[in-house]
C-alpha cells in the first residue's frame, strides 16, 4: 500500500509542477504536450514517469542534453513522501494533505517566478475555506487580522522584508491554524530559511538577491502536522 501511496504522491508532484510552471503565465495546462523546454522536443512516455526517468536521464535531456532542474525530481518525492506519512483514509485527512499540496504548489510558483500566483492562490484558498468550514472546524478571524497588521507594518518600516504574496499566504494561514500553530510555522520557517542561506553562501561564497520564502512556509506547515 506504501509503494501505491507513493507512486500516486510522485504523480500528483510531477503534475504540480507543471501547473506551476505553466498557470502563473496564462499558459494551458493541456496544450502543448510536455516538452523539453530548451529544445522544445515533445517528450516520449517513458521519458515522463516521476523519479525514474529524470535519474535514468542524469538530470538532462535526451536530445539537446539541456540540464533540467532538480526543482522537478523534489517536487515528485516530496509528494510521494507525503502520500505516504499523510493517511487519507477519512475525509479530515485528505483536508490536511490538500492544504499542504497547496503549499507546495504555490512554493513552486515562488521558486519559478518569486511570486504566489493569483491564478492559483485565490481558488485554492476559497476552496480550503469552504472545506474547513464544511469540516466545522474554527476560522481565525482574529489570528489572520492581527498577522496581516503586523506584516503590513513591517513592511511599512523595512521594504523589502517581506512579499505581498508571503502575506496572503501567513493571512490565509493564521485563519485556518489559529495563533500558537502559526508562531511555531513562522520559527520552523525561518529558522530553515536561516539555515539554507547560511550553508548557501557558505558552500557557494555568494549571497541570494531574493529568496523564495514560501518553500520554508510550506516546510514550517509540514512541521506543524507533524507535531500535532
Amino acid at each position: 500500500m506504501f509503494v501505491i501511496h507513493f507512486i500516486t504522491g510522485c504523480v500528483v508532484g510531477s503534475f504540480l509542477c507543471l501547473v506551476a510552471e505553466r498557470i502563473p503565465v496564462g499558459k494551458s495546462i493541456l496544450n502543448p504536450p510536455s516538452h523539453c523546454s530548451s529544445c522544445q522536443t515533445p517528450l516520449k512516455i517513458f521519458e515522463l514517469i516521476p523519479i525514474i526517468s529524470i535519474i535514468f536521464l542524469r538530470f538532462r535531456c535526451r536530445y539537446c542534453h539541456y540540464k533540467l532542474s532538480p526543482i522537478y525530481f523534489m517536487s515528485e518525492l516530496i509528494c510521494g513522501l507525503l502520500f505516504i506519512v499523510v493517511p487519507f483514509d477519512s475525509i479530515q485527512p485528505c483536508y490536511s494533505l490538500f492544504l499542504l499540496l497547496t503549499a507546495v504548489v504555490l512554493s513552486l510558483t515562488d521558486i519559478f517566478y518569486l511570486i504566489v500566483a493569483p491564478r492559483l492562490f485565490y481558488p485554492l484558498a476559497f476552496f480550503l475555506c469552504a472545506w474547513h468550514i464544511y469540516l466545522a472546524l474554527p476560522i481565525y478571524f482574529f489570528t489572520s487580522f492581527a498577522i496581516f497588521i503586523s506584516l503590513y507594518g513591517l513592511t511599512k518600516i523595512y521594504p523589502d522584508s517581506i512579499g505581498g504574496g508571503d502575506i496572503i499566504l501567513l493571512v490565509l494561514l493564521g485563519a485556518l491554524l489559529g495563533y500558537e500553530p502559526l508562531i511555531f510555522l513562522l520559527f520552523c520557517a525561518s529558522s530553515s530559511g536561516l539555515l539554507f542561506l547560511l550553508v548557501y553562501q557558505s558552500v557557494f561564497q555568494k549571497k541570494i538577491r531574493r529568496l523564495p520564502f514560501v518553500p520554508f512556509l510550506t516546510i514550517g506547515l509540514f512541521c506543524v502536522f507533524l507535531c500535532k
